[in-house]
C-alpha cells in the first residue's frame, strides 16, 4: 500500500506550507488525483484518517477532483 507513503509526504509538504503561512488548524485538503497515478483514493483516505491523528490536520475534509491523468497534485488547503 504506498498510498500510505504518500499522505505521509503529502501531508509533510502541506504541514510545512501552514506553518510559513501561520496556519495552525488545517480544515480543508484539496487535491488533484489521475485515473492513472497508481493511487487509490480509498486507501488514501485511510491513510490520511491514520497518519493525521495528533496533527494539525486531523479531521479535515479531503476534497479529491478525479482527472483522466496520472498526476497527484494538492491544489489548495484552507485553515486558520
Amino acid at each position: 500500500m504506498h498510498e500510505l507513503s504518500i499522505t505521509e509526504e503529502l501531508l509533510m509538504i502541506i504541514h510545512r506550507r501552514a506553518g510559513e503561512e501561520g496556519i495552525q488548524k488545517i480544515s480543508k485538503i484539496n487535491l488533484k488525483i489521475g485515473k492513472y497515478s497508481g493511487v487509490f483514493t480509498d486507501a488514501l483516505l485511510f491513510a490520511f484518517d491514520v497518519l493525521s491523528k495528533d496533527t494539525i490536520s486531523e479531521g479535515a475534509h479531503i476534497s479529491i477532483e478525479e482527472t483522466g491523468g496520472s498526476e497527484l497534485q494538492v491544489l489548495s488547503f484552507e485553515g486558520d
